[in-house]
Order: structure tokens, then C-alpha cells, then sequence
């Protein structure tokens, strides 16, 4: 579909009368302006004409290679043409830039005209958004000193304007014509979107309070979002954001950025909690450090003192987390740290290994007492202090294996319980029974 631009017969006599301070050209211009509207012919073509307002900004009609919306097509006469021509070919040769001339024009045709109204006459193009195309900042200055006023989302859309972002600052206390709703868009994209609304938020809004509360809810919402970067976290964190919010699950935004690897984050937040925190399902730093599956993060969250072995609310401790979402870099580097733990199937082996060795103590006992009494030994003397060399031994390299780092931490049946409860008995009453024997042959 074609859109055209027409440039009104009456905009030559408006800018003659504004170049040189007539009034009656200016009101005569303003006066019999064409209405400013839309409308489409049977072949589709949209033809639209402007306020005046807007064709101070272009000051003359742009050539099709300039324009991107409008083609843009006068209706002047050759009388009119002649003096548009010879017009900006003196201001050219003045040295005058086009946005200076465009402020002075919209100077003097203030005077005649409510620039406000004219604005406010056609809902698009919107004159904000033409300022910003042409990167004409001085003159958006311009208007916001003389009065005219931001709507929320004009206000919203200029402040992501870097150079158009001053002039709201400098004009906040009068620029803006709807305070609480620029608040609560502001605040949608605070937490949607960036930090650099966080700002506004303190120019438009009195509840400094809520306003942290909302930078909190931002970082934590930012963390979460699946195509988050670390530039837009540390925005935040620069704004002042301490990551003090949980999401239902009781995690922090500290505990999602490790999940994440965002290491410059979490070195930022790590001042402001504690590295013993837990979520709701008893999971701490170092779980989600290991999620990350990054050396650098692990390396991070264990060198501030968390306890690398803390199993969560299911018993998983990290390590077995690392296994279980199959994370070599994460399950490697934990071992080089010195930790490592066994499969289930392993960790049965181990309590087996254990306690075969308990049940062979426990069996010395009494077949060494058989032994002892039995009358086909001869030297019962050494085969006392033989079979208590294999108890001792035996019950020793049984207590080593259990407490090397790799014995399963969980509860064991009463029945094992017992059996080594009965090997204690049965290797201390070897010694004492080899000691005795030993006494006897030393007094006889």
C-alpha cells in the first residue's frame, strides 16, 4: 500500500510569513490549513495530510530515497517552488543547521498556534517518534521547556533515547502528563525489561521503599528469563539491586545467576547473603554451582566455605547430582576438589565389603575358643595369638574402609548394627584372651 504525504499549498505562505515575522501570512496560513486527516482512494493509495507542526521538522519535502513511511508530494504553484528554492538555498549558504531553524520557526509559529493541539491532532505519526528519527534532541528540549507534554508510553519510549533521555531528567517536574501511569509502565518494563527504568521510577514516583522492592522483583524476573544476558544483570546490580527476593520454589536471584554461570554477578551478590542458604527443597550453592557445569563457578562457591557434601531434602548431595544429570566438567572438577562418591550399586558393595569383615571377626571369636579346648592342638599358644593377628587386622582395614570419604553417610538396619557391635566384643575379647595366654606363659 502507498502512503502519501501531501505538503499543503498554505505551508509555503506559513514558513514565508514565520522567516520573516509576518503575522498575517502566519494566520492566513494556520487559517485556511487543509484538515488534518487519512484517507484511501479506490486503488488503496493513502494520502494524508499533516499540522504544521510536522512539516517544520522536514521543512521541505524529502525525495523518495529520504523517506521511509511517506512519499512525500507538494502542491505548490511555480511561484511557490521559486521562493521554497531560493529560501533554504540562503539558509544553506547562512551556516544555520536545520534543527536551529526548525527551533526558531517553532518559536515564532508558537505564538499563533497551541503546538500541543497539533501534536495532539493526528495519533501517528506520533511527533516524539519524528524527532527521534531525525535525531533532533535540541528541538525535543525545545518543546518539553515550553510546555508540551509526554503521554506514558511517549515518556517510556523517549527515555530508552539516550540523547532524549536528559531533557526528560531536566523536565521531569513538568513534562509528564500522566505521572501514575508512566510509574506503572515504568515498572512493567523495569521488570520485563531493563534496569535503566529504574531511574524514572525514582523521578516519577515518592515510595523509595516499593521502588527497591521492584528492582529486587526486576533482578529476580531478569535472572529467570530463559535468553537473559550478564549485561542486563549487572545494570541492575548497578542500580543498587541486592538479589533479596525468592521465587516460589524459595530460590534467590544469587542462586539461579550460579545455576546460570553468571560468575561477575555472583561475585557481585555473594557480599549480600549467606552462602549457607538454602531453597525450598533443601538445595544449596553448590547444587546449583554444579548445574552451571562451569569449573570456574564450582571453584568460586567453594572457595567462600559451602559445604561441598550437603545433601538436599531428597538426600542428593552434589555429587550425585553431577552423576545424575551425566555434568563431566561438574562432576570432575568436584573430584579434583577431593570429593567423590560411589553409584547406589557401589555404595552397597562398600556396607557388604563392611560388614563381611565384622561377620569374620565375629566368627574368630569362637572358633578360636573351639580351637583352644580342642585337644588335637598342640601349640595353642600360637594359634591364640595367630588368629588374633587376622581379628585385629581384619577388624582394622573394616574400620579404615568405613571411614574413607567414599563409605556411604545413611542409616544402616539394626541387624548390621548389631553385627558390628558383636565384632568389637569379639576382637576385644581376642586381645584380652591373647593376653592372657601371653601372662600366663610369662609367669610359668
Amino acid at each position: 500500500m502507498e502512503h502519501v504525504l501531501i505538503w499543503p499549498s498554505q505551508y509555503p505562505l506559513l514558513l514565508r510569513g514565520l522567516i520573516e515575522q509576518n503575522g498575517a501570512f502566519i494566520l492566513d496560513a494556520l487559517e485556511s490549513w487543509p484538515n488534518c486527516k487519512t484517507s484511501k482512494d479506490e486503488q488503496g493509495v493513502e494520502t494524508t495530510v499533516l499540522p504544521p507542526l510536522f512539516y517544520l521538522q522536514w521543512l521541505k519535502p524529502l525525495e523518495p530515497f529520504e523517506s521511509c513511511y511517506f512519499q512525500h508530494i507538494d502542491e505548490y504553484d511555480e511561484q511557490q517552488q521559486s521562493y521554497t528554492q531560493q529560501l533554504f538555498a540562503h539558509i544553506e549558504q547562512s551556516g544555520m543547521t536545520r534543527e536551529e531553524l526548525t527551533i526558531m520557526l517553532l518559536k515564532r509559529v508558537s505564538q499563533y498556534s497551541d503546538l500541543m493541539l497539533q501534536k495532539d491532532a493526528v495519533a501517528s505519526p506520533n511527533f516524539f517518534d519524528l524527532l527521534v528519527s531525525l535525531k533532533y534532541d535540541q528541538v525535543f528540549n525545545w518543546c518539553l521547556e515550553s510546555g508540551m507534554k509526554l503521554t506514558a508510553l511517549e515518556t517510556c519510549r523517549m527515555w530508552e533515547q539516550k540523547d532524549f533521555k536528559v531533557a526528560i531528567e531536566q523536565h521531569i517536574a513538568t513534562c509528564i502528563s500522566e505521572p501514575d501511569k508512566t510509574a506503572q509502565m515504568a515498572t512493567d518494563k523495569l521488570l520485563q525489561d531493563s534496569g535503566e527504568f529504574y531511574h524514572l521510577l525514582e523521578l516519577v514516583y515518592d515510595d523509595k521503599a516499593q521502588i527497591e522492592q521492584l528492582l529486587e522483583q526486576a533482578l529476580l524476573n531478569q535472572v529467570m528469563s530463559d535468553d537473559v544476558k550478564q549485561p542486563k544483570l549487572m545494570n541492575l546490580l548497578a542500580q543498587g539491586a541486592k538479589g533479596s527476593e525468592r521465587d516460589a520454589q524459595g530460590r534467590t536471584a544469587l542462586m539461579w545467576a550460579v545455576e546460570k554461570g553468571f560468575v561477575n554477578v555472583v561475585e557481585k551478590l555473594l557480599p549480600n547473603h549467606d552462602v549457607n542458604e538454602i531453597d525450598e527443597q533443601g538445595q544449596t550453592l553448590m547444587h546449583f554451582a554444579v548445574k552451571s557445569n562451569l569449573a570456574s563457578m564450582i571453584d568460586l562457591i567453594m572457595n567462600q566455605g559451602v559445604e561441598a557434601t550437603k545433601p538436599d531434602s531428597l538426600g542428593q548431595s552434589p555429587y550425585r547430582l553431577a552423576m545424575k544429570l551425566s555434568l563431566v566438567v561438574a562432576k570432575k572438577t568436584l573430584e579434583q576438589h577431593g570429593i567423590k562418591e560411589l553409584s547406589e550399586q557401589g555404595k552397597l558393595v562398600k556396607i557388604k565389603q563392611v560388614h563381611f569383615l565384622y561377620a569374620l571377626v565375629s566368627l574368630l571369636l569362637p572358633v578360636q575358643l573351639a580351637l583352644f579346648f580342642s585337644e588335637q592342638v598342640a601349640d595353642k599358644s600360637l594359634l591364640v595369638w595367630g588368629a588374633t593377628g587376622v581379628g585385629v587386622l581384619l577388624f582394622w582395614f573394616a574400620r579404615w574402609v568405613r571411614r574413607g570419604q567414599l563409605y556411604p553417610n545413611m542409616s544402616h538396619p539394626w541387624s548390621l548394627k548389631g553385627l558390628s557391635a558383636l565384632s568389637w566384643f569379639s576382637v576385644s575379647a581376642q586381645v584380652l584372651f591373647a593376653l592372657l595366654i601371653l601372662s600366663t606363659l610369662l609367669r610359668g
